[in-house]
Formats: C-alpha cells, structure tokens, sequence
C-alpha cells in the first residue's frame, strides 16, 4: 500500500465531511459509484442494511430538499487501507458524529468504527459499500428490552442514563457549529413571504413608535441581529472578539473612546462597564436616546453622544485613545472608506488602536456575490467585494428605506491594506463568523484591530 493511495481515499473521506458539513445530505451520492446497481450502506442507528439507490436516498433525504436534523458534524479519523486489486480498495478507521435532531432534544455525539469499500473510477474512487460497525447502545438496548419486558421501569431509566451519556460527550465545537448551521438557515432570505416582509419590519416599527412618541429597541426577527431603526443593518446582540478587545483594551488606556456607528451602543455600555469613558456616536439620534436610556444611571457621567453619519462627521485631531466601528464601513463607497480610515487616523492619539467589523461577502444575502467577488480578487480589482447595485443580491423587488444602493463587502486583507495606506499598523486581521456562532467556520465578517505609531 502505498502513500499516495492512503492519501487518495482519506480526501475521499474528507469529501464526505465537506458535504456533511453543508447539510446538503443528498450529495454524497456524487460519492458513491452511480454505475454500480447495489451499493449498501450502513449507520449504526439503522436496523438493517440499505442496500440500492432507492433506500440509500430515502435515508440521506427523506424529504427532498427538507432538513430532518438541525445539523450534524462528521468527522473521519485512523484511516487505514488494503488494496484488493487495482480496481477495488477496503478501508477501515472510525467516524465522530456530533448531531442534534429537530425538536426538544438535546445534542448528542460519539465515535464509531467503520469499513467502507471503493472502486476506481476515471474520476476517481467511489463508495460502492459503507458500514458503521456497531449498532448505537441505546437502540441495542431497547432491542433487548422488547425480548424482556419483566421491568420496564428498568427500561427507562437505562435509557435515558444512555442518552445522557451520549449528551454529556458532544463534542467541545459542535455547539458552536450547530449555531453557524442554523443562523445560515435563519439568515436564508428566500424563503418565504412572511421573511421577505419581515425586511421592513424595522421601519414599521419606527414609524408606530414615533406616533406613540416612545423610543424602544426593535426585537430580533434574525437570531442574533437587531434591526436598525432607520432601515439600514443590524447590531448584533452579543459582542464578537474585536468588540470585546476594544471593551477591555479602552478601559485600560487613559482618555476618551469613539463607538462610531453605534447603533444601540452594546460595545459602548460594555467598555462603561469596564470604566472606559466613551462618546457614542450614530446617524440615528433615536438609537443614541435608546443607548441613553439602557445605560445604567451610575454610568451615565463616563458617556456622551453625538448623531452624525461617516464620513461627513468629524472630530478633533487626537481625540480619542480607541475608535470602534462595527458593521457600519460597508456601508461607505470605496473613496469614502478611504476618507474615514484617513480621518479616524487624525482622530485617535499616537498610541491610539482602531477596532474595525464589516461585512464580507460570506454573509446573508451578499453570498450571492460571491461568483463574482472571486473572480474580482483574482483579476486583482482593488474592492473586490464592492456590489453597485444591491438589489441583485437581496430578495425585494426595490430598495428598502434607508439601505444604500451599494455595498462594500470588505475582506480582511482589503480592509488591512487600507488601513495601511491610511498610516496605521495591523495587529491583528482576521475573518469571523456571527458572535452568536463564534467559530472556525465562520466568515461572515472581516476584524481589524490596528494601531497609529
């Protein structure tokens, strides 16, 4: 057996993972040899071989195009390989599954031995058999229990002792791969009426509100976002890792701190509490009472305000220790992202950091870009993710109120090398996803943090 076959298969293996990853449960029949007019499959929780097309499909999509589990995470490992002959190959090893179903149960993982078997095809190999060896305990067990229903309170305990198991040995990063996994569904815009409307819920709501004369906080109709009130993005609930460095970092340096683009100001209270003294700064004067309004009243004395909208807005030379600006630079055409990254350069001391979060085109709607966003950063355009038009990305037929007619989609090495030119030094540059879903996965966003020397 020679290394290059081992490697051969394992990228098999890893096909599947993509795949599992992608939820997209169907495709792993590109897998398998389509040719071949027996293939045979075994999980561990099934009851009885799959044998043919007709059962391997009902099991990966029982419904076509319907997701019976909120997500599942595949990972194979120890592959070992034994040719049988230049056209057959038998590979065993073990698989990790972490799963969570749809509905009130929890997560549950565990690892599994498996045999697959391959055949050469022109394009490669290609399943022709898998089997996952054991059957899972807790199906085992009430195998046995049918056969010997003297005590059937034993039979529920011992069951549900089993099923803990399995929840207590999830995976440390499932959780956060079971978040990416759904806020992708979540944030899925054509999906129904009802979401297509929900768009504008956030300028209803500030209209309703104006008329009552009450300024409140629009709940969140995508998990994890706040929608603006003057139609234009979204202010995630929890603080992503850039967020909370410019909360902690700004406490600790001595002077005032800019959160420009605000929103309702959830970076700017956490850095109060952290004894940061801060002006807060948004286009919307209703989202700067708000803030004004959630402040706890012991804080207050450390926060001022000011409404005004990049890159018109300006400030003192050297006003400021630390300037945060999260989700709103994509906002900006590419001069006038150039301008404010020259500004906040004279605004912050020397010594002073920046704390920079824009969107990518690897989220939301904007994934519909991403073709040409590609083909852009291979032809080497400066703003490979700047979209003119954004109704070609977003599912209603005219541009909502108060959303600009561009978007500037900004990767981390764009976003650095601008701020390079602007005269800062990069600490750090990095895509990352929802803070919600914090994980390896995620690349929804581009971070900067960076420093004026």
């Amino acid at each position: 057996m020679t290394q290059e076959l081992q490697n051969e298969i394992e990228q098999v293996f890893r096909s599947a993972e993509r795949i599992w990853d992608s939820q997209k449960y169907g495709d792993l029949k590109t897998l398998w040899d389509e040719e071949d007019t027996d293939p045979i499959y075994l999980a561990e929780e099934q009851a009885d071989w799959k044998i043919g097309w007709d059962a391997l499909r009902k099991y990966w999509e029982p419904v076509p195009g319907r997701r019976m589990l909120e997500a599942i995470r595949m990972r194979f490992y120890n592959i070992k390989v034994k040719p049988l002959s230049d056209e057959y190959v038998f590979a065993v090893g073990w698989v990790r599954h972490d799963m969570k179903m749809r509905g009130p149960m929890k997560a549950w993982g565990g690892d599994a031995r498996i045999s697959a078997l391959f055949r050469r095809k022109k394009e490669g190999w290609k399943f022709i058999a898998y089997a996952e060896s054991h059957k899972t305990p807790v199906i085992y067990m009430q195998e046995l229990y049918k056969k010997w229903v003297r005590i059937p309170l034993i039979h529920s305990i011992t069951n549900r002792f089993l099923m803990q198991l399995y929840e207590k040995n999830i995976h440390p990063k499932f959780g956060a791969f079971h978040r990416r996994i759904m806020d992708d569904e979540n944030k899925e815009y054509k999906v129904s009426f009802k979401r297509r409307l929900s768009f504008f819920k956030p300028v209803l709501i500030n209209l309703l509100s104006k008329i009552r004369g009450k300024k409140v906080m629009p709940k969140a109709y995508i998990p994890g976002l706040i929608p603006c009130l003057n139609g234009r993005g979204f202010m995630e609930e929890d603080l992503n890792d850039v967020s909370k460095s410019f909360a902690e970092d700004s406490s600790t340096m001595k002077g005032l701190s800019l959160d420009v683009g605000c929103a309702y100001g959830i970076a700017s209270i956490a850095a109060l509490k952290n004894g940061a003294k801060v002006l807060a700064s948004d286009m919307d004067q209703a989202h700067l009472d708000i803030l004004l309004k959630e402040t706890p009243e012991e804080l207050q004395s450390n926060l001022t305000t000011k409404a005004g909208t990049l890159p018109n807005i300006d400030f003192e030379n050297e006003s400021f220790i630390s300037i945060h600006c999260s989700r709103t630079l994509h906002f900006l055409t590419p001069d006038e992202l150039i301008e404010t990254l020259g500004n906040m350069y004279k605004w912050l001391q020397p010594g002073g950091q920046i704390y920079l979060i824009t969107d990518t085109c690897f989220s939301g709607p904007w994934k519909n870009y991403l073709p040409q966003f590609e083909k852009n950063l291979e032809a080497g355009e400066p703003f490979p993710g700047f979209i003119e038009n954004v109704l070609d990305c977003l599912p209603v037929p005219r541009l909502p109120k108060g959303m600009t007619p561009h978007m500037n989609c900004l990767d981390p090495d764009t976003l650095a090398r601008e701020c390079r030119a602007a005269g800062f030094d990069i600490i750090s540059a990095k895509y990352f996803g929802p803070a919600r879903a914090s994980s390896d996965y995620g690349k929804d966003h581009a971070g900067i943090i960076a420093v004026k020397n």
